[in-house]
């Protein structure tokens, strides 16, 4: 889809050229994510459909931020 990641390169790989606001927000982002798997059902997605899947995931995140 012609996405590239948003992560320093190795010293062989051209530079990544990316806006500024959104490699500072990388850490982040992972960070929320890794927050996110410690729920059993977002990490091994016991949801089978998509529909579902997203419904506990925004539950997930909404809690989380309430948490904050």
């Amino acid at each position: 889809m012609g996405a590239r990641p948003a992560i320093p390169p190795q010293r062989h790989e051209a530079p990544v050229a990316c806006l500024d606001w959104i490699y500072n927000n990388r850490n982040q982002v992972e960070r929320l994510w890794a927050r996110l798997k410690e729920w059993r059902a977002i990490a091994t997605r016991y949801e089978k459909t998509t529909v579902s899947f997203m419904g506990v995931l925004c539950l997930a995140a909404a809690l989380d931020w309430l948490k904050r």
